[in-house]
Formats: structure tokens, C-alpha cells, sequence
């Protein structure tokens, strides 16, 4: 039986997944996973039909194997609102630049 997450419990979900990524608690393959599993309730063959890519690359991002085109990988992350980009290698500099952005704007995202 599919559970259904309200958008708060989605919302939820993807900040506190976030934020083990960007601590460094889990890699790029563990969070696809936990994404699909936790926010889509999806088996990999759904997930990589819903995505347009085989099911073996999926399984190959997940298990942080291979080197996939940043095309792939930006598609395996578009259905959670996600895209591939640079970040920084110091905790420190993610920390400021992430502050820096959230004083400029409202909190919502929009700017002050």
C-alpha cells in the first residue's frame, strides 16, 4: 500500500534529506534512493520509466557507481525540484554563502 506525503511532509522530507547531503552524511546515489523510496514510494522500474533512464543506470546512481552525463543526473533529480550544480568543497563556505542568500530574501525565496 502506497502512503501518500502531504506537501508539508514532502517539504519535510526533502530539507532534512538535503541537509544530510550537504553535511556530507549521505552521497548523490543515497539521496536519489531515499528520495524515490521515501518522498515517490517507487520502485526503481517506475522511477527510471518516469525519468527516461534505464533502470540499470538508476540502479548504478544509487549505488554510486559509474559516471553518469550531469544530463542524467539532472533528469533522475527534476521530479523532486532539484538540479545538478557546483557547490563548494568547505562546509564552512556552503554554510556562509546559504546564510548570505537567506538574509537577502524573505525566507521564502523571494527577495527583500
Amino acid at each position: 500500500m502506497k502512503i501518500k506525503l502531504s506537501p508539508l511532509e514532502r517539504e519535510a522530507l526533502l530539507l532534512g534529506l538535503l541537509s544530510e547531503f550537504f553535511s556530507d552524511q549521505v552521497s548523490t546515489g543515497e539521496l536519489l534512493r531515499r528520495l524515490r523510496k521515501d518522498m515517490l514510494n517507487m520502485s526503481q522500474e517506475e522511477f527510471s520509466s518516469l525519468v527516461k533512464i534505464s533502470r540499470r543506470t538508476l540502479s548504478d546512481i544509487e549505488t554510486d557507481k559509474g559516471s553518469q552525463s550531469l544530463s542524467v543526473l539532472g533528469r533522475a533529480f527534476r521530479p523532486f525540484g532539484l538540479k545538478i550544480g557546483l557547490l563548494p568543497r568547505s562546509q564552512q563556505l556552503l554554510k556562509k554563502i546559504l546564510e548570505k542568500e537567506f538574509e537577502a530574501t524573505d525566507g521564502q525565496g523571494k527577495v527583500k
